[in-house]
């Protein structure tokens, strides 16, 4: 099908742009590559169980503002590489075509990829394992998320953020967890107050694990997976941020999230002799994990971590699998482990850090990845940490008196490293 219009985006978030104050160039490159169509919608294809059941899905979710489905490209793995310019037919009428710029292989047929969205702001970045591709696709600040239905045939997904779940649960709008004596895990703040960040790049590896629920409604959730590490390790970049998550380890845990809280899941991960998921605990050791996440089918919210600036022994978050791609809940609630706060309009705590806040701009339109959507109407949160040395739009993306997640991380980051 030939799209009626094209959406094209450009831009370059390789080794120079890295390092830029701006978002990148919305210039088009002087030759651009031969573009090769990977996603081509499909009109009313005939769907076996499988693929309608996982249809059916993604299309009950509740930020499933728009769902098409669409065939990939056979075999798309074999044939790509980090200069490959690729075309996606996300919408009816609406192409988005993208440069290349990052590809990692794993194994034979299974990569990451990631590039430019051409002609302004925006990126793809794909998982493809064995011709199932996995992924998120933004221009501007709307997010398109790709998902296997099965036999090449792909769901395409318009996400609607404020149909998400809450960031966190009613009973704890901080997003620290209480631990199992009832007080709460204390921030905690590195002697002399640390003020210089990171210089070098910082490694932290994270283990993964999910329950036989999530794998029932998602079952490319290893994909997904990669895909929110991607996803994390690309805001990074954005931001200036010296971190790299190494993903060490993802598997399933035996644990039935139903009926219980965000707070009892993150309790059951994070103690160790309470007869749920203990077995956590020596995973974390035999792969060295500094961090553990569970992933969770459970609405009530996107995420809750153990600890804000967490230690050795509170290194645990949760996360709900509909929230850890296109939204970034996954390094959101990692986030909280390295002492980053939510924005000030809902969180007013300076502990540990003053300038540990998310940001929203004056104009009220996005937020950076700390931020909730309390104060705002429709701001989307953006794949961005705050940073008074970043712009967006040409606003600066904090301050540095109380908007800077980017120096919180930069300064915790070699002490998380060290957990493990």
């Amino acid at each position: 099908m030939r799209a009626r219009s094209l959406l094209v985006l450009a831009a370059t978030l390789g080794a120079a742009a890295c390092q830029s104050d701006a978002i990148p160039s919305a210039t088009p490159a002087m030759t651009e590559p031969v573009q090769e169509e990977l996603l081509t919608l499909v009109t009313a294809p005939p769907l076996n169980s499988v693929q309608q059941r996982r249809l059916s899905v993604v299309r009950e979710r509740g930020s499933s503002a728009q769902v098409n489905v669409a065939r990939v490209q056979a075999a798309p793995a074999q044939r790509l590489n980090r200069k490959s310019a690729l075309r996606f037919q996300v919408a009816p009428g609406i192409s988005v075509v993208a440069d290349g710029e990052n590809f990692v292989q794993r194994a034979p047929g299974d990569v990451s990829w990631s590039g430019a969205v051409r002609g302004g702001v925006g990126r793809v970045q794909l998982v493809m394992v064995d011709g199932a591709v996995t992924g998120t696709i933004t221009v501007d600040r709307t997010t398109w998320s790709v998902a296997p239905l099965g036999d090449g045939l792909h769901s395409v997904t318009r996400i609607d953020q404020n149909g998400l779940p809450p960031e966190h649960a009613p009973d704890n709008p901080s997003g620290a967890l209480r631990d199992d004596f009832g007080g709460a895990l204390q921030a905690r703040v590195p002697a002399g107050g640390g003020t210089v960040g990171a210089l070098a790049n910082t490694t932290i590896n994270v283990a993964v694990v999910y329950t036989a629920s999530v794998l029932a409604a998602a079952p490319n959730i290893a994909s997904l997976i990669q895909l929110a590490v991607d996803e994390t390790n690309q805001s990074y970049v954005n931001s200036g941020i010296n971190i790299t998550f190494n993903r060490v380890y993802t598997g399933p845990v035996t644990y039935n999230e139903a009926s219980r809280s965000f707070t009892q899941h993150t309790n059951a991960l994070a103690l160790t002799a309470d007869g749920l998921m203990d077995n956590v605990h020596t995973l974390r050791n035999t792969y060295a994990a500094d961090v553990v996440l569970l992933v969770v089918n459970d609405s009530e919210a996107c995420g809750q971590a153990a600890a804000i600036n967490a230690t050795a022994t509170s290194a645990f978050a949760v996360a709900d699998y509909t929230c850890i791609t296109g939204y970034y809940s996954f390094g959101h609630e990692i986030g909280h482990l390295q002492g980053a706060r939510h924005d000030r309009y809902v969180d007013a705590s300076t502990s540990p850090y003053s300038y540990g806040h998310g940001f929203i701009p004056a104009s009220k339109t996005w937020r950076t990845v700390m931020s909730y959507g309390n104060n705002c109407s429709n701001c989307t949160r953006i794949q961005y940490w705050s940073n008074p040395l970043k712009t967006y739009g040409g606003v600066a993306m904090g301050t540095a008196l109380y908007e800077d997640n980017a120096r919180v991380l930069n300064l915790t980051a070699p002490t998380v490293a060290a957990f493990r």
